[in-house]
């Protein structure tokens, strides 16, 4: 049975998903060369603003009396601020959170786009749990469907350089959607899942994240029929510090 019918909203939905499918990857390529892009005039117009005494204009010089100290007082101007430190990329209590692209196929006529966002908490060095919240667009033999879903996943960069990483993750979620999910299913369906993937640093604080990652379609036998759906899942994330 359907999960929820809203008419003229729900067709917006899906031509609007129809849409993005199409435009996937110039869309894609677009936004990462707009990172870089970003990243390269932030470099190109960093200013210095540190004071420099040197360059101060006066030819007056102040002559203290002999009751007073003849160094002169610290002022605001002569302090030099403390340059905030760059957080190491997967330390202990270290937050992020990641804009999420994906695509899915079982290589048996079903695929599925995803959109999501999710929080990454490191509670001990490199390894992070993750909440994430995403939409999605399936199509599938019978009856094409929309819906979304959270998901929990557990994330440890077992190499972890300066500038680049590598990973594994895995973890569960559960999604609902408009339709039953695989055709003659059910519309509430858990999705677990595991894979790798590799980070690199694009520019000061911005990390991109790519990887793969096997992803199960099923209601774990809640309903009266359980036909499931494995596919592979290909994503592209951009991760920043929260």
């Amino acid at each position: 049975m359907p999960f929820g019918r809203v008419g003229a909203i729900e067709r917006f939905f899906l031509w609007s998903y129809s849409a993005h499918m199409k435009m996937r990857n110039q869309i894609r390529f677009v936004s990462i060369a707009a990172c870089v892009l970003a990243c390269m005039n932030m470099k190109a117009h960093a200013i210095d603003f540190t004071f420099q005494p040197n360059f101060v204009n006066s030819g007056v010089q102040l002559i203290p009396d002999a009751g007073q100290s003849s160094t002169p007082a610290p002022t605001a101007a002569t302090t030099a601020p403390a340059s905030s430190e760059k957080v190491r990329f997967g330390e202990e209590g270290s937050w992020r959170w990641q804009l999420l692209d994906a695509v899915a196929s079982d290589f048996d006529g079903a695929e599925q786009g995803e959109f999501g966002a999710s929080l990454s908490w490191f509670f001990v060095d490199n390894l992070s749990i993750d909440f994430q919240i995403e939409g999605d667009y399936i199509e599938q033999p019978v009856q094409n469907t929309w819906g979304g879903g959270v998901t929990i996943l557990f994330r440890w960069h077992f190499i972890s350089m300066d500038t680049w990483s590598i990973y594994g993750d895995a973890g569960s979620g559960l999604i609902a959607t408009a339709y039953d999910t695989p055709s003659g299913g059910t519309s509430l369906n858990f999705t677990p899942q595991a894979g790798m993937g590799v980070s690199w640093e694009i520019c000061r604080d911005l990390r991109m994240m790519v990887g793969a990652r096997w992803y199960h379609i099923s209601n774990a036998n809640t309903g009266d029929t359980n036909p499931g759906r494995n596919s592979l899942m290909g994503y592209v994330m951009l991760s920043v510090p929260f």
